[in-house]
């Protein structure tokens, strides 16, 4: 007699859940490389830049002083010595259609054209050459290839390097479904998010960051100290790019209680180490000011409006926060108040540089499914059994560092990035939300244990839309770059 219960079992395990998330993922990262014209990913032109230094033995990057005309001075300039005619081939070449960089025939076949240059210029990366460079070994390995087997020439290096991300992308994505006791479906929703796909076939380094927390929170979810050494060597090495993530390591502690804390705690400090230092270091030696184009200052300044600033200044910002120490929060909320709904669709996928929308069903189908991979959480088995008050500590725990961590992140982006006395927070993007996701599988509590939902039950919504975004995703690339 035909066993429906085995089969299901059989069929839907994390092994299904494995394949399917190589079957969707593997097109879409593949032909996103491949139509997505070279700098139409966010900073694009700067990881190829951070990449390629790496590849020529720039691990820190440098300062440099340039002749600014404007101030009848200089400026403070950090970056990588690059080649030239790799960092002018990672910016494209595209022409205006419709208010569209569409790549014409003529477009197509002068980036194929460009020929590879011994020069090696400085090239002002004020933000990535901040970042520890591991996450770009793939890339750099992909610049090499295409050094070794295309002569050099730039457009195919670059498609070479967004092959090497793809790859380890899919390799850490592999490696968090395999890992994970349970919460397979939400790992899967994660990887396969449109945003995830998009950044991972590019060689933007915050696809490969994603994955690397899906890895963490996967590893969290074993209980055991081999799987949570992984889940922290995952977390630090996001953590030596993103350093603003460092609160995300508090979840090692969990559980809040005895045997083991005092454990648990040290092997935290000792994960914290290395990312306090490196951003130490770069504080010391690397970073700058961010300049940009010529504006007045905002109204929450209290000095002369009538002076023109050109670039950041954390100190002036700071000293707005705390003349009303009460912005420390009203502002965060002020500014989630406007963009907060905006972030939510980027963080599933605005793709390009913030251009290429999706419909709002899309979103909320998207939306569904992610609330129906975190709804089966709740009839997922543990290796741990946990009472009621330290499932509902352990959610609380989680859910409040993430949301002290976002404040945190928020507050960061005023002090480095926003124009000063402004009042609102510039530059967050829904991407930098992503790596809050994987660890909310150790939030949700398990109410009934005894269910053992099969991994790809609740992942079939997820996979479905996975399935999908194969046409759609390359679709929309096709539909905004080459028709014209």
């Amino acid at each position: 007699m035909f066993n429906l219960v085995g089969s299901l079992q059989r069929y839907s395990g994390k092994s299904a859940v494995m394949a399917l998330f190589v079957l969707c993922a593997l097109p879409v990262l593949v032909l996103t490389a491949l139509l997505t014209p070279p700098g139409q990913s966010p900073d694009e032109p700067t990881h190829v830049a951070r990449a390629e230094g790496l590849l020529h033995g720039a691990v820190l990057g440098a300062r440099a002083q340039e002749p600014d005309p404007d101030i009848s001075g200089t400026k403070l300039l950090a970056g990588v010595r690059v080649n030239q005619s790799l960092i002018a081939a990672s910016f494209g070449v595209t022409t205006p259609v419709d208010g569209r960089p569409v790549v014409t025939e003529q477009d197509f076949q002068a980036m194929l054209a460009q020929p590879p240059q011994p020069q090696r210029v400085f090239v002002n990366i004020p933000n990535t050459v901040t970042y520890f460079p591991a996450t770009y070994v793939p890339a750099a390995l992909g610049l090499a290839a295409g050094e070794l087997f295309a002569g050099g020439r730039p457009f195919f290096c670059i498609m070479l390097a967004r092959f090497g991300m793809a790859a380890a992308y899919l390799a850490l994505g592999l490696l968090a479904l395999r890992v994970a006791a349970y919460g397979e479906a939400l790992l899967l929703a994660v990887l396969l998010m449109p945003m995830s796909l998009f950044l991972a076939g590019t060689v933007n380094q915050d696809g490969v960051l994603i994955a690397l927390a899906a890895v963490a929170g996967a590893a969290l979810t074993r209980e055991t100290a081999g799987y949570r050494a992984l889940g922290l060597v995952a977390l630090t090495l996001a953590l030596m790019a993103k350093p603003p993530y460092l609160p995300l390591l508090a979840l090692f502690l969990l559980p809040l209680s005895p045997p083991g804390l005092l454990t648990r705690l040290r092997n935290v400090a000792l994960a914290a180490l290395p990312v306090l230092l490196w951003a130490a270091l770069i504080s010391a030696f690397i970073v700058v000011p961010f300049y940009k184009p010529p504006y007045y200052a905002g109204p929450l300044f209290a000095g002369d409006h009538s002076t023109l600033l050109d670039h950041t200044d954390a100190a002036a910002n700071l000293q707005i926060l705390l003349a009303q120490p009460q912005r420390l929060f009203t502002l965060p909320w002020h500014t989630l108040g406007l963009w907060g709904v905006v972030w939510l669709g980027e963080m599933v996928g605005v793709l390009g540089l913030l251009q290429i929308s999706m419909p709002v069903g899309y979103y909320v189908l998207w939306s569904v499914a992610i609330g129906g991979a975190v709804a089966g959480l709740l009839c997922s088995g543990r290796p741990v059994a946990y009472a009621a008050r330290q499932q509902a500590a352990r959610l609380l725990w989680v859910v409040g560092l993430i949301a002290v961590n976002a404040w945190l992140i928020m507050l960061t982006f005023y002090l480095d990035w926003s124009n000063v006395g402004i009042d609102y927070i510039d530059g967050i993007q829904g991407r930098y939300l992503l790596p809050f996701i994987p660890f909310l599988a150790v939030a949700v509590p398990s109410l009934m244990p005894r269910l053992r939902l099969a991994p790809l039950l609740p992942a079939v919504p997820v996979v479905l839309l996975g399935l999908f975004d194969i046409g759609y995703i390359p679709m929309r690339l096709l539909q905004t770059y080459y028709m014209h």
